[in-house]
């Protein structure tokens, strides 16, 4: 971990070293925790790994399937 100190700049903007900004990426994330605040990478959803992931024996009428989810 390195620590870092900068200045914002006259109208609070803060520039981020050229390692931060790739690892980062183009977007991020902004959190404010009070005290402090988090910068994220905002990455898209690879929702392929989801495909396959469940597995139905028989599929049953909507109703009786959603509420058998819903009480897992």
């Amino acid at each position: 971990m390195e620590v870092v100190v900068k200045r914002l700049d006259s109208q609070g903007r803060l520039l981020l070293p050229k390692e931060l900004r790739e690892k980062l990426g183009d977007e991020v994330i902004i959190v404010d925790l009070g005290d402090r605040v988090e910068l994220l990478p905002r990455k898209k959803a690879d929702l392929k790994k989801f495909f396959d992931s469940v597995e139905v024996d028989e599929l049953k009428e909507w109703g009786e399937l959603k509420k058998e989810l819903w009480a897992e």
